[in-house]
């Protein structure tokens, strides 16, 4: 680490970076350490890879990781090479990628990594602040959930994640606010605009956004209210669905690796998460005109 780190905080981290990272809030207590990697020289590892993510026509991310005694090696196609330590919170980054996707792409599979060797769970969904509680919005990818959360975010409500939420499953359940970006496709940044925020990089396919510092607040948890799942319909409403439904649909957005303690500590965590947390399906129109009853369904759910 350098003699003056810099500071954050991510998902309840404290973080302290040896290069400057866009998206950090304040707050967080648990450590996590950032530095540049070594320039990359040895090969690709001899034996099968712990997991790999495969690209999907939906979903064009490819990654590969490698658990070992020396912790974790991960590779990320466009970006490079990540070393990970999940135990003591440290990790490398690719030390000549671009600065933006560098970023992005750390607080996915990497943080993941040390929330999970922490007790906690972090599940594929964006999550909105909502009357000082978390809402978080589920989908897989292409689903309209990036969309939806920046339409929170220019209603005036405190975005927590885009993409990726960690929770500690409880009696009462808590998220942690995660990178304070957005990752938003052209066509709903020049329908919607977003305000309070700075762009930082784009792509054919997205603009790059970093919240306005003064938006950001805390990467301290917050209770969990309620816990949606994004479907697709002709008119907006709210549906229960019961615990022992809702497993499945958890497990599917829940970050695990196949090994058999870590598929039973994720089942033991969604179903922590199902039992104390609402979980509604929330059908509604792919449409920018309804996007304002959208949202004022998903805040009903915290009245009274």
């Amino acid at each position: 680490m350098t003699p003056d780190p810099h500071l954050g905080a991510v998902a309840g981290f404290a973080v302290r970076s040896e290069v400057p990272l866009a998206y950090l809030r304040s707050g967080g207590d648990e450590s996590l350490e950032i530095a540049l990697g070594p320039p990359e020289t040895e090969p690709e590892p001899a034996v099968a890879p712990t997991r790999e993510w495969t690209p999907l026509p939906e979903n064009p991310f490819h990654a590969k990781l490698w658990r070992t005694t020396n912790g974790d090696r991960l590779w990320i196609e466009g970006v490079g090479w990540y070393g990970i330590d999940p135990v003591s919170g440290r990790i490398g980054l690719p030390h000549d990628a671009d600065a933006v996707p560098r970023e992005e792409r750390l607080w996915g599979i990497p943080t993941s990594l040390c929330i999970v060797a922490r007790g906690d769970q972090t599940l594929h969904a964006g999550s909105v602040e909502v009357g000082g509680a978390a809402i978080l919005i589920g989908a897989p990818g292409r689903h309209g959930k990036t969309t939806l959360v920046t339409a929170f975010h220019g209603a005036g409500f405190r975005l927590l994640a885009e993409d990726t939420t960690r929770c500690r499953p409880a009696h009462d359940a808590l998220a942690f606010p995660g990178p304070a970006m957005l990752r938003v496709r052209r066509d709903s940044f020049e329908r919607l605009g977003v305000p309070d925020a700075a762009v930082v990089g784009e792509d054919p396919d997205r603009i790059h956004l970093a919240i306005d510092p003064r938006r950001r607040g805390t990467a301290d948890p917050l209770p969990i209210a309620a816990i949606v799942l994004l479907r697709e319909a002709d008119d907006v409403r709210l549906e229960p669905v019961p615990a022992e439904l809702a497993i499945p649909e958890l497990w599917a957005l829940a970050f695990k690796l196949p090994t058999d303690e870590d598929r039973a500590r994720c089942f033991d965590a969604v179903g922590g998460l199902a039992s104390s947390v609402p979980v509604w399906n929330l059908y509604r129109p792919l449409r920018y005109d309804t996007l304002e009853q959208v949202i004022d369904a998903v805040v009903s759910l915290t009245a009274g």
